[in-house]
């Protein structure tokens, strides 16, 4: 029951409860103070240690990065450098190309000048149309120029190959270097950022190293062997232009000596024809000259004949006058036998002078027949001086072999 009408609350501790219920309040309220305590002090330790281990972190990366920077610097410097020079090697082996293309197309004109002369040359009449060391000369110069047009064009492809080699390694040069130029830039940004940066952002999706990525072997290896291959490359195109200089001098050369040769043999030819032609002319001369004479003889031989004609009719006349000689006086005397005899003797100078006509008409016409002949025979040696000194020799002084204009 209440005492005086107040209320009590039911349960009821007692002074030692109190003062117990104080103790553990005070020795609760000192652990957590401690405790708290140790943490604040650990949780310090801890934000200056990782705080140092933080900037440690930072600093080292900083330094990584700038040596990460120095190390693509380096290398991006060097296939810069190889991109030049291989750049300079493809300019020079076109140049080299080119040359070969314009001593190509040089060819062309002793080749069509050396087969049209041997064209001409088939223009060529009768006898004269011989086999001979000017035809040979030719034909090896035509040879000479195929295989010189053969070799010329092989040179040509090699250097188109080269070219192509070169190109590839410039591609890969300069794939190389433009992934070094940005990577070099990525990491110069990256090297520019601090802790003040602005516009900084947590990325976890970055946070990752991609297994399939390049290691430092590799990726310095990668760069090594395209700069290797372009040095390769760059000497084999060296090569090739060497080869292509050899072979445009050596050529040049051969080309050069066999015209002259060609040239030295119209020479020894022509020469040739003109002492022919000209022995022709003064043999046919002197065979006009001698039909002009033998013209002569035949008339002096008719002559002979006709002349005959009178003291053969006197003796004739005389026999048939004196056979009217009467009985005794038909004598064989002296004048009889003589008369006779001088009708033999005329028979016998008109035979002689009648066969000595026959031969000389005969020799007239064999004279004619030569003179024929010679006429014939220069004709065929004046066509053939025309062909080889005003068709071929003035087509091949068309020909000048200069270095400099098909670039040797």
């Amino acid at each position: 029951m209440p005492q005086n009408g107040v209320a009590l609350p039911a349960t009821r501790y007692t002074i030692h409860e109190w003062t117990g219920s104080n103790a553990n309040q005070y020795l609760t309220s000192s652990t957590e103070r401690t405790s708290s305590n140790n943490l604040r002090l650990e949780a310090e330790r801890l934000r200056c240690e990782t705080a140092d281990r933080t900037r440690r972190t930072q600093n080292d990366i900083n330094v990584k990065l700038q040596d990460r920077i120095d190390n693509i610097t380096y290398w991006k410097t060097e296939v810069d450098r190889q991109l030049q020079k291989t750049d300079q090697e493809i300019a020079n082996l076109m140049s080299s190309k080119k040359q070969l293309e314009q001593a190509h197309v040089a060819t062309q004109l002793p080749h069509e000048v050396a087969t049209t002369c041997l064209k001409h040359r088939e223009g060529r009449l009768s006898i004269d149309l011989v086999h001979d060391d000017v035809e040979v000369q030719l034909l090896k110069e035509v040879e000479m120029i195929e295989n010189i047009q053969a070799l010329l064009q092989q040179r040509i492809s090699e250097s188109d190959r080269q070219l192509s080699e070169l190109r590839h390694c410039k591609s890969n040069l300069e794939f190389d270097l433009k992934d070094k130029c940005t990577s070099y830039g990525l990491d110069s940004r990256c090297a520019g950022l601090h802790n003040g940066s602005l516009g900084m952002s947590i990325h976890n999706n970055s946070v990752k190293i991609d297994p399939k990525s390049a290691t430092p072997v590799s990726y310095e290896a990668f760069s090594h062997d395209n700069i290797t291959n372009a040095e390769k490359q760059r000497v084999s195109s060296c090569r090739q232009r060497e080869l292509n200089e050899h072979t445009m001098h050596q050529t040049s050369n051969d080309l050069h000596k066999q015209a002259e040769t060609v040239n030295e043999s119209f020479r020894i030819r022509t020469q040739e024809m003109i002492v022919a032609k000209t022995n022709l002319e003064e043999n046919l001369n002197q065979t006009i000259l001698e039909i002009g004479s033998m013209n002569e003889n035949i008339a002096a031989l008719k002559e002979a004949v006709r002349l005959k004609d009178s003291p053969m009719r006197v003796a004739h006349m005389r026999l048939n006058t004196r056979s009217y000689r009467p009985n005794i006086e038909l004598v064989r005397d002296p004048v009889q036998y003589g008369l006779v005899e001088e009708v033999a003797q005329i028979t016998d100078s008109i035979e002689a002078l009648g066969a000595k006509l026959n031969e000389s008409n005969s020799k007239l016409r064999n004279l004619e027949s030569n003179k024929k002949a010679l006429e014939e025979d220069i004709a065929v040696k004046t066509n053939s001086l025309n062909i080889d000194q005003s068709q071929c020799l003035r087509l091949r002084k068309t020909l000048v072999w200069r270095r400099h204009e098909i670039n040797f």
